[in-house]
């Protein structure tokens, strides 16, 4: 299988132009993927050209693998440091996805109480954060953004999970990529045994997945219906070209644990097309795999003193290798779902700086991760008071 080559025109210290590579915002598939139980789907390969104008895609450029830099955002203490309660509206978040039709972070959050949800984007071109609504008009409880938002790479289209415990039914909405702030219902997904919780997560799955659609599917994994038996675990996948929840299996996440079985997530891989979820309060240690066939795969536990979810650890998916990276405990921990799975600790220069911050165990940092695929890197935004926010990028390959 052969890559596109994505070329950057720039200039040079002199003067004078080059070009210089850049990784393609995602590896190129075969023309078409096989999927276990469904056909197959034809696939297609990105023709965009990265460009590296901006303030960030600079940054990003000039960094090694395995390397840290810091991004200066002038106005991010005053965009993100919203609220009364913590000062931060990103308090209790994990990943917010990035658009790459408006080439802007999408954050969808709110602080303690602040009786309403608020949208804000990290543009790119401006290298600033732009408030787009201060109310989306979806409630006035409290809404944190946990790991409830989604953008469907396909269409730039923006997913939103709400908040809801034991209503019976799973929330969804959408705000297409042409309108600024009108979010639309989905059809509702009965939450099984009538038990959902607030903080759950979602994701966008973007390659073929068990006989979907050629956009993916907007997944959610339903940590709530867990009693800490073997139907625990309920994953649904809706399909936004036929606007209907096509898949809906129990039992994703068997012996998950009881009580407090929320600040879950899952996270999407488009290099390894698989996604990974667990976590949370009830079971921060616990990991699964989702294959593309509609299965799971029992991964390796999070090593000893780290979690996953919420205020436990922030996961993302790596969007060079695939692999899924953990920041827990002021430490970076590298998950390979492949086969069995297995967890490696990042040393050296992969250390994390500690101005990104601690978003547990134990601690209150408020830190989204974002991967931007056309730069090769992740994103990791603190905020966890009105000052003292923070902007990382991180380089794995």
């Amino acid at each position: 299988m052969k890559r596109r080559n994505f070329l950057l025109a720039s200039t040079g210290l002199a003067g004078t132009a080059f070009v210089s590579p850049l990784r393609a915002a995602q590896p190129c598939p075969p023309p078409q993927i096989s999927v276990s139980g469904g056909g197959a789907v034809t696939t297609s390969c990105p023709t965009t050209v990265v460009s590296a104008s901006s303030v960030m895609g600079k940054l990003a450029q000039s960094m090694a693998a395995g390397t840290w830099a810091q991004l200066s955002v002038s106005n991010q203490n005053s965009m993100l440091g919203a609220g009364s309660v913590s000062g931060s509206m990103i308090h209790y978040c994990n990943s917010m996805p990035w658009n790459p039709f408006s080439k802007a972070i999408e954050v969808l959050a709110m602080d303690h109480a602040y009786g309403r949800l608020r949208y804000v984007r990290y543009l790119e071109a401006s290298n600033q954060f732009s408030l787009i609504a201060d109310d989306v008009g979806l409630g006035s409880f409290t809404q944190h953004g946990y790991d409830h938002v989604s953008v469907n790479p396909n269409t730039g289209d923006l997913y939103y999970r709400q908040y809801s415990v034991n209503s019976g039914t799973i929330k969804c909405y959408r705000k297409s990529q042409s309108s600024a702030t009108t979010f639309m219902a989905l059809p509702t997904l009965a939450s099984a045994i009538g038990a959902e919780q607030a903080a759950i997560g979602s994701c966008w799955w973007s390659g073929p997945f068990a006989g979907g659609g050629a956009q993916g599917a907007l997944l959610v994994f339903n940590s709530g219906n867990a009693v800490g038996g073997a139907s625990d675990g309920q994953i649904g996948a809706y399909n936004p070209l036929t606007n209907s929840w096509y898949f809906n299996k129990t039992g994703m996440a068997p012996y998950y644990g009881s009580g407090a079985t929320y600040h879950s997530v899952i996270e999407y891989s488009s290099v390894k097309n698989v996604a990974v979820y667990g976590g949370g309060n009830a079971a921060p240690n616990k990991v699964w795999r989702l294959n593309a066939d509609g299965t799971f795969t029992t991964m390796p536990n999070v090593p000893s003193g780290k979690g996953l979810g919420m205020q436990q650890g922030n996961l993302v998916a790596d969007p060079i290798t695939g692999n899924f990276l953990l920041l827990s405990a002021g430490q970076l921990w590298e998950l390979n779902p492949s086969g069995s799975g297995s967890w490696v600790q990042l040393g050296g220069s992969r250390v994390p700086p500690s101005a990104v911050g601690i978003p547990g165990p134990g601690t209150t940092d408020g830190i989204i991760s974002c991967a931007i695929p056309e730069y090769g890197v992740i994103a990791y935004v603190k905020q966890s008071s009105p000052s003292g926010g923070t902007f990382f990028l991180y380089k794995h390959a």
